[in-house]
């Protein structure tokens, strides 16, 4: 951990930059996935005034509403609706089916966009489309008017809600990846930097050491060449040590004995 300090310390600048970058990948991430605006709204079908009678009570009489709602819901994912909707807003999504959460004839419209204003825009189409759309479609099989199924808006969004999960996400993947790049690239720039140092370093050393075995085997052949070499004035080296002058031989002759001891006997001959 200390090295690791250390690395960001000495690499400031890189973990400066990258930082920035980092702060770009956020908001780049923002720009690239905006929040999402949702709005949804519920429509009711109701019995034909021939099913529920005089004085009837629509609400009893749902039970066979289930057809005409699977046929609408089925209309409305048609690529003539897409293509009507993607002309009034072309980032909207959105959902016309049963409600689930229901066993009765109601209608769930799910729009999502990108702004609020096209979301709410886009449902207030598809809840308008709804009651046209199902009067036009029975018309078209003969169905007499006191038969026909009509629709009541059961509730509506006045206002769309804002979703930013995704983007908060995103962000954060983002910063994430900006975070971690910045510190591998730090700290790999580091090692990289001091191994390059300490290369340089070592062949410095190396180089003086060349440098001083040179210069010791060029003092050995100096001293070699003075050892080999006759001096000029006569003189003799021995075994590199004492110098001895050439001098003239002198021959010392050992004196004769027989002739020392013959001088008496001469000398008492001639007596």
């Amino acid at each position: 951990m200390t090295d690791f300090l250390r690395a960001m310390g000495r690499r400031w600048y890189v973990l400066i930059v990258g930082l920035i970058a980092t702060a770009g990948l956020g908001y780049a991430a923002v720009a690239m996935t905006p929040p999402e605006y949702t709005a949804r709204g519920l429509v009711l079908l109701l019995p034909s005034q021939d099913v529920v009678g005089k004085g009837g009570n629509p609400f009893l009489a749902m039970g066979d509403l289930g057809l005409p709602a699977s046929i609408l819901a089925a209309y409305f994912q048609s690529s003539s609706v897409q293509a009507q909707v993607a002309e009034l807003s072309p980032e909207a999504k959105y959902s016309v089916a049963i409600e689930a959460s229901t066993r009765g004839p109601l209608m769930s419209i799910d729009v999502t966009d990108v702004t609020a204003d096209g979301a709410l825009t886009t449902l207030d189409y598809l809840a308008g489309a709804i009651p046209s759309n199902l009067e036009r479609l029975q018309q078209e099989v003969g169905a007499p008017s006191a038969s026909t199924v009509t629709s009541m808006p059961l509730t509506m969004d006045s206002e769309a809600t804002e979703h930013t999960d995704g983007t908060i996400r995103m962000m954060i993947v983002a910063v994430a990846v900006g975070l971690l790049g910045t510190v591998t690239l730090t700290f790999t720039i580091d090692r990289l930097i001091l191994r390059r140092a300490q290369r340089r370093r070592d062949d410095a050393l190396q180089s003086a050491d060349a440098a001083d075995v040179t210069e010791g085997d060029e003092g050995a052949d100096a001293a070699a060449g003075a050892e080999g070499a006759e001096p000029a004035d006569g003189t003799e080296v021995v075994d590199g040590d004492d110098v001895v002058e050439d001098q003239p031989s002198v021959v010392v002759r050992e004196p004769d004995a027989d002739l020392v001891l013959q001088v008496p006997e001469n000398l008492e001959q001639s007596r």
